[in-house]
C-alpha cells in the first residue's frame, strides 16, 4: 500500500514542473540500498582503444542521481551531398581497423548475419554509392557499393589511384594448425581480396518484419569465399581440431569466387573466427573454440551507455539508464567471477565511447563472450518486461540461456506475487541488428535487464538485492551456456 500511494504521489507531481520533480524524486525514490563500484581507467588503453585495465585495487564508490541531458544528436532535414567518383574502375581500400558491411541494396541500411566485417587492408573495387539515413546512429551515411555484393560506409575507406588495377587473384595455405584448441590457418593471396564468411545448414525465419530470427543454431558447415579470384589450393590439416572435420576448396569460374568451406564436427558447434592481415602479406584465419566451462573463460561486459550519452532516463530524469547499467554489469561481474571467470569491461567509469570503440575493445580483448547490459525504455510508461538480443546465428544459444535465466528471476522473485506481470513480463530471445551483436569473433548478446523508463521497473533496478539476482542470472545464464557441449 505505501509503495502504491509513493508511485501515485509521483504520478501527480510529474505535471507541476520540471524543477519540482526532481526535487521530490530524489526526497521520494526508493532507498539504494548499496553504492555504485566504479574502477580506475588505465589512461594508456583509453588512448588505444584497448579493453581497460581490470584491476580493482583501487575501488571508488560514485552513485549520482542527475538531471535530464538534452539530445543535441538531431538528423539533418537533408542529406549531405557525396563527391562524384572518378570514372572507370575506382579500387578502394579498406582503412578502419574493422569495417562493417551492408546490404549490396543501395536504398536500405539492412545487416544481414552474411554481412561480414572486413579488416583493415582489404581492398575492393567501387560500384557505385548511394546515402542512407542510420536510425541507430541518427544520423545520416554515405556508402559506397562493392562489387563484392554490399555497402561500406565512405569514412572507412580511401580511394586508391585512378590507375591501379588488378588482376584475378590465387589463394592457397600456406600452413595450418589446431594451437590450444583454436584452429589457425595463413593464407596468401596476390592481393587483399575482400571475403565474406557464411554458415550452411542454418534455418531462419521473419517476425517483426526481421528476416533472420532462428529458433536454434542449425549449421553444419562455416564457408570463407574469397572474390576476385580464379584459384586456390594447399590443404587444411584438421587432425587435430575438435571444431572441423573437413576443409575443401571450390572455385566458382563465372564469379570468380573461391571457397573454403568446413564441415563441423557437430551441428551448431562454432564460436566465431578471427581475421588477421600481417605484416609479410598474409591472412590468418583463426576458428576458435569454445571454453571447457565458467571457470577461466573470459568475459567482458559492456554497461550501455555512458558519459555524454545517459541512455533512457527514469524517475522524470533523475536515474540515468547508464548508471544503472554500470551497477547491473558490477553486480554481474561479481557473480561471474565467483564462478572462476575472467571478466573485462568496455567502460569502468561514466566515459562515452563509441559503438566501433566499445566493439574494437572486445576484438583487442579476445573474451570468450561479450554481454551488453541495457535497461529498456518506452513511450507508454507502464510497459514492462525483459527481453535479450542476439544478430549472429552463433550468439542465438547464448541469447537464450542468459534470458531464461533473468526472467526467471522476474517470475519468481521480483513478480512472483503479481500474475499478471510474472505471465507478461518475457518479451523474448530475439534477432535485431543491434551494433554491438554484430561481433563474429565470439559470441555476443545484447540484454534489457527491464523497463527504466516504468517507475515501478525502475525502482526494482535500483534495489542492490535485485541487481544481485540479476547479476547472478545473468553469470548462471553463461555458465549454462558454457557446459552445454
Amino acid at each position: 500500500m505505501k509503495k502504491r500511494l509513493l508511485f501515485g504521489l509521483l504520478a501527480v507531481v510529474v505535471l507541476l514542473s520540471a524543477a519540482s520533480v526532481a526535487v521530490i524524486i530524489l526526497k521520494f525514490r526508493p532507498k539504494m540500498d548499496d553504492t555504485l563500484t566504479t574502477f580506475n581507467f588505465d589512461a594508456a588503453a583509453l588512448q588505444t582503444n584497448t579493453a581497460p585495465s581490470n584491476d580493482t585495487s583501487s575501488m571508488t564508490y560514485d552513485f549520482q542521481i542527475g538531471n535530464v541531458i538534452a539530445n543535441e544528436d538531431t538528423p539533418t532535414t537533408e542529406p549531405p551531398t557525396t563527391q562524384p567518383l572518378p570514372t572507370g574502375r575506382q579500387f578502394c581500400m579498406i582503412v578502419s581497423p574493422f569495417a562493417d558491411t551492408w546490404s549490396g541494396q543501395a536504398s536500405d541500411d539492412t545487416f544481414t548475419p552474411m554481412c561480414t566485417t572486413l579488416v583493415q587492408g582489404t581492398v575492393d573495387y567501387i560500384t557505385g554509392q548511394s546515402r542512407v539515413f542510420d536510425a541507430e546512429e541518427n544520423e545520416w551515411r554515405d556508402f559506397y557499393l562493392l562489387a563484392s555484393g554490399r555497402k561500406v560506409r565512405t569514412d572507412a575507406v580511401q580511394l586508391l589511384s585512378a590507375d591501379v588495377n588488378y588482376g584475378d587473384n590465387h589463394v592457397k595455405v600456406v600452413s595450418s594448425e589446431t594451437k590450444e584448441g583454436d584452429l589457425q590457418i595463413v593464407l596468401r593471396c596476390d592481393w587483399n581480396v575482400p571475403y565474406t564468411f557464411e554458415f550452411s545448414g542454418q534455418d531462419y525465419y521473419t517476425k517483426n518484419n526481421k528476416h533472420y530470427h532462428i529458433n536454434a543454431f542449425t549449421a553444419d558447415k562455416i564457408q570463407f569465399t574469397f572474390y576476385h579470384t580464379t584459384a586456390a589450393d594447399g590443404a587444411v590439416n584438421i587432425t587435430d581440431s575438435n571444431i572441423v572435420s573437413n576443409a575443401y576448396w571450390t572455385v566458382d569460374d563465372a564469379n570468380k569466387t573461391a571457397s573454403l568451406t568446413m564441415p563441423l564436427r557437430k551441428v551448431g558447434g562454432y564460436y566465431g573466427y578471427t581475421m588477421q592481415r600481417n605484416a609479410d602479406g598474409t591472412l590468418t584465419l583463426t576458428v576458435k573454440k569454445k571454453p571447457a566451462g565458467i571457470s577461466g573463460a573470459r568475459v567482458m561486459l559492456d554497461p550501455g551507455h555512458g558519459g555524454k550519452d545517459s541512455g533512457a532516463l527514469g524517475y522524470g530524469g533523475a536515474v540515468y539508464e547508464s548508471q544503472v547499467n554500470f551497477a547491473l554489469a558490477v553486480a554481474a561481474k561479481q557473480a561471474l567471477e565467483r564462478r572462476g571467470a575472467t571478466v573485462l569491461f568496455t567502460r569502468t567509469d561514466d566515459v562515452y565511447y563509441t559503438l566501433e570503440e566499445r566493439k574494437n575493445m572486445a576484438r583487442q580483448a579476445n573474451p570468450d563472450v561479450f554481454i551488453s547490459i541495457h535497461c529498456n525504455a518506452a513511450e507508454n510508461k507502464t510497459r514492462f518486461g525483459t527481453s535479450a538480443y542476439y544478430f549472429r546465428p552463433m550468439s542465438q544459444p547464448l541469447a537464450q540461456c542468459v534470458y531464461q535465466q533473468v526472467l526467471a528471476v522476474y517470475q519468481n522473485a521480483l513478480y512472483a506475487s503479481d500474475s499478471y506481470r510474472k505471465g507478461k513480463v518475457g518479451e523474448g530471445a530475439n534477432f535485431h541488428p543491434f551494433s554491438v551483436t554484430r561481433l563474429e569473433e565470439c559470441p555476443s548478446i545484447l540484454i534489457e535487464t527491464g523497463y527504466v523508463t516504468n517507475d515501478e521497473e525502475c525502482a526494482l533496478l535500483l534495489s542492490a538485492d535485485n541487481r544481485a539476482r540479476i547479476g547472478e542470472a545473468i553469470a548462471a545464464g553463461i555458465a549454462d551456456y558454457l557446459s552445454r557441449g
